[in-house]
């Protein structure tokens, strides 16, 4: 997160993608060089409510990963997300969280390597 607040893409400066208005408060929330520790809520409007909102934020620059704000750089991910608030979209659009189960449930399935035939991460952002 520090990288993206203050010196992303080794240009200086923070990320394009976040919306001016959610800036001040990663940056209160994330001082550079503060505590790694700290949790962010990824989904502002509704952070106890598993819903459509988060897709709503990262459409208006509120995505808190850059993961999540890269979905709006691609047409094809755009047009996935923006599928989501067609006008017709409620009634006989995609749903949200149905197709959310869907992947999750498809990931579940995807062969676990287990014993010798795979590693534990001990740190996550690299690779054992």
């Amino acid at each position: 997160m520090e990288e993206r607040l203050y010196n992303f893409a080794s240009i200086g400066g923070s990320d394009l993608s976040i919306n001016p208005r959610l800036l001040p408060e990663l940056t209160s929330t994330c001082p550079k060089n503060g505590d790694v520790g700290v949790r962010l809520s990824m989904d502002h409007g509704s952070e106890d409510t598993f819903d459509i909102q988060i897709l709503q934020n990262i459409r208006s620059g509120f995505a808190v990963l850059q993961s999540d704000a890269k979905l709006m750089d691609d047409p094809t991910t755009r047009g996935i997300v923006d599928s989501y608030f067609g006008v017709l979209a409620p009634l006989t659009g995609p749903s949200f969280e149905a197709d959310f189960v869907t992947s999750v449930v498809r990931m579940g399935k995807i062969g676990v390597k287990t014993s010798s035939n795979g590693s534990i991460r001990r740190v996550c952002n690299s690779f054992n």
